[in-house]
């Protein structure tokens, strides 16, 4: 069983570490449909509120390998998806600076 803080703010669960985490100290992914026989895509969604089925990652470059390695973001989408760019963009500085709150 899991202890809750008694926090009202919300919490999720960071798909690479699997630790539970403000929602505000996390980034939003989202999935994008991909043409037949391709792997759907994984991007970030800076708004955290696009439409569709969303996982959960600290915006830490180890969070993301960890999720790549343990096939987090498969288990999250609940198939197969690409997640080729995160890695460049999370490691933009100017994309970054977006996150840190």
């Amino acid at each position: 069983m899991v202890a809750h803080s008694g926090s009202p703010r919300p919490e999720r669960t960071c798909v690479g570490c699997r630790e539970v985490a403000p929602r505000d100290h996390l980034m939003r992914l989202v999935r994008e449909s991909a043409p037949d026989g391709v792997a759907a895509r994984v991007r970030f969604d800076p708004s955290g509120s696009a439409p569709g089925r969303g996982s959960w990652l600290h915006p830490d470059s180890s969070c993301l390998e960890l999720a790549v390695r343990r096939g987090g973001f498969a288990r999250s989408f609940r198939s197969a998806v690409d997640t080729g760019s995160l890695a460049q963009e999370l490691e933009n500085p100017d994309f970054t600076r977006t996150w840190n709150r």
